[in-house]
């Protein structure tokens, strides 16, 4: 027969040596913080949330290309955006089928991207019903 018990330790960095109770009690070891809260056999300390860190600023680094970059500036721009803005991009982008993506409430209000103030098809294609 197999029986787990599982303890938690009142002190996490703490090493036990055994779990059999002492007759004198023994000077407890103090506390060391920079101990592992998981039992390790390697000597090297790694700061996992450097690691992290890294990762992010490499990440952040990165300079995307092509569409991706318009994307990200696009989006750059509509975070920064007061309300008014955000309104005008997403009206004059989704009437106009995405051909025009205006930042200016006063313009897009007044236009008609579904209708006369359409721009032109790009070439090949025409506007759908």
């Amino acid at each position: 027969m197999k029986i787990e018990v599982k303890l938690a330790k009142k002190d996490v960095g703490l090493h036990w040596k055994d779990l059999e109770k002492q007759e004198a009690p023994a000077e407890m070891p103090a506390y060391q913080p920079d101990q592992p809260a998981y039992p390790t056999s390697n000597k090297a300390k790694r700061d996992w949330s450097q690691i992290d860190r890294e990762i992010d600023a490499e990440l952040k680094a990165e300079k995307p290309e092509g569409d991706e970059a318009l994307n990200k500036l696009f989006k750059e721009i509509y975070d920064r955006a007061d309300p008014e803005t955000r309104r005008a991009m997403n009206k004059s982008y989704q009437t106009s089928g995405g051909t025009v993506l205006s930042t200016n409430w006063g313009e897009v209000a007044r236009a008609d991207y579904e209708g006369k103030d359409r721009p032109t098809p790009p070439e090949g294609q025409v506007w759908a019903k």
